[in-house]
């Protein structure tokens, strides 16, 4: 008798395990805090990404632009990786930023915008190889160097 009741307990814990493991499993595989893009299209090499803090807010928004403009240049978003064969890299990129992805699911607004705009239209330059003819601007407002 004492097996059985021993035998129905471990299985009870089992299952509870179990169900909590796909009942709390989190959503992706990125870390709280960690950056992520969730959405990206290009009109020619005009990039344009929807990105997620995965944070409860942005206290530097400078600081945090400057950490998606490196995420991009090296490539390390979790979601996303960015294809360098039809030309390079990009000539601009432009991030609409959010909190947390349900605030898209949602219809949030975007908690601020990020751009990286070249000084000189009309030439070859992209983010990554010529970042000294860039300018970024936060919310619409340029940032000094």
């Amino acid at each position: 008798m004492k097996k059985k009741i021993i035998a129905v307990i471990t299985g009870a814990v089992i299952l509870i395990i179990a169900a909590g493991r796909i009942y709390w499993k989190p959503e992706s595989g990125h870390k709280r805090g960690e950056p992520d893009v969730v959405g990206t299209f290009s009109i020619n090499r005009d990039e344009n990404l929807t990105v997620v803090a995965n944070r409860e807010n942005i206290e530097d928004r400078e600081a945090f632009a400057r950490e998606l403009l490196q995420m991009y240049k090296d490539d390390s978003f979790h979601s996303t990786k960015f294809s360098t064969d039809r030309g390079g890299y990009a000539t601009s990129l432009d991030m609409n930023i959010y909190l947390w992805k349900e605030d898209i699911e949602d219809g949030g607004e975007s908690v601020m915008t990020a751009e990286y705009r070249p000084v000189e239209y009309g030439k070859d330059y992209d983010v990554v190889n010529n970042p000294d003819k860039f300018q970024l601007y936060i919310d619409g407002k340029e940032v000094e160097e």
